[in-house]
């Protein structure tokens, strides 16, 4: 009986403390839900390249003669840095060029013996009516004029043929001296004198140090809002800001990356020490383009099983509330579904709460 006692009274203590503490308040902290402006950008990691790299290469095959320049050697555009089999080419230039003047020769004979026949052919011909007429004559002069005009033809197409022969004499001779199309820095010298190169073979790396660019590649969900002309920041590591525009945006996605390329162009001469290529920049890409969107305080959301979960507070009372959120806002994330503007949720002494709990608010001022 006593014992029975004993139990009851252990009860009725514990009914009475549940009791006692289901009206206590838990004390908490709230903030509202938000809509706002996003102005806020995301730092991404690109590099300074050149918009001229070119390897240039041989146009024409033969050994090495000259190699005019080193690595490292800034160049003007037009400069020879080396020569290919140069004394063949002149020669192969010269044979040509005298083909070219015995073929203009063989042309003007030809127009010669045609132009003679004929004053012959047509003097016979004024004669047909006379006794001086010579029937026989006249069609061997005829036959002759026939064939007189098509050598000229022959010599014509000849000395057409001989034209362009010595066009690409010249020319073979001019890609004996490889020439710098842009000025720039020989960053490579892949050659020496005594190699035989063929048309094609590499020889040397052109990079033009003077007109550079920003580029970078990005999540392609970064690419949605952007445009051409638009104005990004852009930060060297030794902290050199700039303003660079977008020249370009990528119309391809790496399947493997899932990032797409961006263009930018800057002006250089804004910067107080030269950009090197390949140096790495630091860009801020806008992620909201002034749209509004629904944020809640980062201290707000709870990580369950997977799920972000919010305690919402409705007259003093936590509910408990799945949400999905976007992008992070500085201290705060986008919501794109689950809550609204004004809402009321818990961002300090959430981790002890349970739904329907009562909850007493005190918030830092």
């Amino acid at each position: 009986m006593k014992k029975i006692k004993t139990l009851l009274l252990t009860s009725l203590s514990f009914f009475f403390s549940i009791c006692l503490f289901s009206q206590i308040s838990t004390i908490v902290e709230t903030d509202k839900v938000k809509k706002e402006i996003i102005d806020q950008a995301v730092p991404m990691i690109g590099s300074i390249i050149p918009k001229r790299d070119s390897n240039l290469m041989s146009s024409v095959s033969g050994r090495i003669d000259k190699v005019l320049v080193q690595e490292g050697e800034t160049v003007r555009k037009g400069k020879v840095l080396a020569h290919i089999d140069r004394k063949n080419y002149e020669w192969l230039h010269e044979i040509s060029s005298s083909n070219l003047q015995k073929a203009k020769l063989y042309y003007e004979t030809s127009k010669i013996e045609t132009v003679i026949n004929n004053l012959d052919y047509e003097r016979m011909g004024a004669l047909r009516s006379t006794s001086a007429f010579n029937a026989s004559k006249f069609d061997k002069l005829k036959n002759t004029k026939l064939i007189l005009e098509s050598k000229e033809a022959i010599a014509l197409a000849e000395l057409n043929i001989e034209k362009n022969k010595n066009k690409i004499a010249k020319l073979n001779l001019e890609k004996s001296s490889l020439k710098a199309p842009f000025s720039g820095v020989i960053e490579k010298k892949m050659i020496e004198v005594g190699e035989v190169v063929s048309v094609g073979s590499k020889m040397f790396n052109l990079v033009d140090k003077d007109t550079l660019e920003v580029f970078a590649e990005i999540p392609s969900f970064r690419t949605y809002g952007l445009e051409l002309g638009n104005i990004i920041e852009v930060t060297t590591p030794d902290n050199i800001k700039l303003n660079a525009e977008i020249r370009a945006i990528g119309s391809k996605e790496n399947p493997t990356t899932r990032t797409v390329k961006i263009f930018l162009d800057f002006i250089q001469n804004d910067i107080s020490r030269k950009l090197l290529v390949g140096e790495n920049i630091n860009l801020l890409i806008p992620i909201g383009f002034g749209k509004t969107a629904i944020t809640v305080h980062k201290d707000a959301i709870l990580k369950r099983e997977g799920m972000s979960l919010v305690y919402l507070v409705i007259e003093d009372i936590v509910q408990i509330r799945p949400i999905k959120l976007g992008e992070a806002v500085g201290n705060r994330f986008i919501v794109t579904d689950g809550l609204q503007d004004n809402d009321k949720v818990v961002i300090k002494g959430n981790e002890r709460l349970i739904p329907g709990q009562e909850v007493k608010i005190v918030n830092k001022k």
